[in-house]
């Protein structure tokens, strides 16, 4: 009984996080400036409203919020300045997979950990912590999945055609980001920063091979 409403709760908060495909779809439609230039403001903005939150002078729905997050930096933060960096640093192509494993396969694998213990590695007090290797599994099918789908995808005049190989490669780099807990001074990065530039960087390199 514990696990559904743990599944319910998280469904409702990956729920608003997959819209964050839109940013996805968006790109597809518009040019590399134009992108940035929108979401750098939409950036600047969220980082005022999340100052005022922090400082309490503003809050924010629950649903927006998990427990550990209602005094320091939110998800949707990190995932903002993700989408951003990754459409500065990588190829339009690989930009937009690499946000959709994020906004698609976090939500899945999010979901997955939400009916198994070992789901919540970033706040686990253990020097060195994994996944479990099902929440692993269903974060990899579903980025794979997102690659197949690409395939068939028309390209935009300024996209590149990169092959499932390279699309692979790219969900191990969501899968890993997703799974390992990379920590800076003993504080763990989040994993809305390191999906994407994982699977960018895993997709980049192998598409230059």
């Amino acid at each position: 009984m514990i696990l559904i409403k743990l599944f319910f709760v998280e469904l409702r908060r990956k729920t608003i996080h997959t819209a964050g495909s839109f940013i996805a779809a968006a790109y597809y439609f518009i040019d590399w400036e134009t992108a940035v230039t929108c979401l750098a403001i939409i950036n600047a903005v969220l980082l005022i409203v999340e100052w005022l939150r922090l400082s309490g002078k503003i809050k924010m729905p629950e649903i927006l919020l998990r427990p550990h997050e209602n005094n320091q930096v939110a998800a949707y933060i990190y995932f903002q300045l993700a989408a951003l960096i990754s459409i500065l640093v990588f190829e339009k192509t690989i930009a937009i997979a690499a946000i959709l494993m994020l906004a698609l396969g976090d939500t899945a694998s999010g979901l997955a950990g939400a009916l198994m213990d070992g789901g919540n590695v970033r706040h686990s007090r253990q020097r060195f912590i994994i996944k479990p290797f099902p929440i692993m599994a269903v974060m990899f099918g579903v980025c794979v999945m997102i690659g197949v789908l690409m395939q068939y995808l028309p390209l935009a005049t300024d996209m590149n055609s990169i092959s499932l190989g390279v699309y692979i490669a790219g969900a191990l780099g969501a899968t890993l980001g997703d799974a390992i807990p990379l920590r800076i001074q003993g504080r763990p990065i989040d994993d809305n920063l390191m999906i994407p530039i994982l699977s960018g960087g895993f997709m980049t390199i192998v598409s230059l091979l």
